[in-house]
């Protein structure tokens, strides 16, 4: 199965219409409304890569309202540590940001496994392109969240920098819930 995760910047107030037409669009699994330098984050997954890249070229940055968009191409097996259950009582219950790592490519495997030992890591993933890493943590408050990025994430020594993107609870869309 292939991955992808797109950070969407769309103009302001536009959100749940963006969301609404994101619904739409097949490969894209989950979508979370986000604050920070992005305002929404989609989840991608298809077993054509052919199929995800038209819908992100063709489906996502054609909607009325997106400014820019990320793409991050996940490249290769990860970290779940979550059922999808469990997820949907951690959405409920919890505080969720995605980090996005950048590190030298060599030291990607020694970091993902370092990674892999932080227990509110709940899945990771390595890239392709501006970032190496992709992780999603989870915590009770967003000061937990912060206090695992700036303790344990930013930590390991072969991490050159990191990019938090907090998740706002209840806004957007998981599809297996529908």
């Amino acid at each position: 199965m292939k991955k992808a995760y797109v950070l969407i910047a769309n103009e302001s107030g536009t959100d749940d219409s963006v969301i609404l037409s994101l619904r739409d669009i097949p490969s894209i699994t989950n979508v979370y409304g986000t604050f920070g330098s992005y305002d929404l984050l989609a989840k991608l997954e298809s077993s054509n890569e052919q199929i995800m890249q038209n819908d992100i070229l063709n489906g996502i940055t054609k909607i009325n309202n997106i400014k820019a968009t990320l793409t991050l191409l996940v490249d290769g097996p990860g970290i779940l540590k979550t059922t999808k259950i469990e997820q949907e009582i951690l959405d409920i219950h919890m505080s969720h940001a995605y980090v996005v790592i950048r590190c030298l490519h060599s030291h990607k495997n020694h970091i993902m496994k370092k990674l892999e030992e932080i227990v509110e890591i709940i899945e990771a993933y390595p890239l392709i392109g501006t970032y190496e890493i992709i992780c999603k943590i989870t915590a009770p408050t967003y000061n937990d969240l912060s206090d695992i990025i700036s303790k344990k994430i930013r930590t390991i020594s072969e991490i050159n920098s990191t990019n938090t993107i907090n998740v706002i609870n209840k806004q957007g869309f998981d599809q297996n819930s529908k």
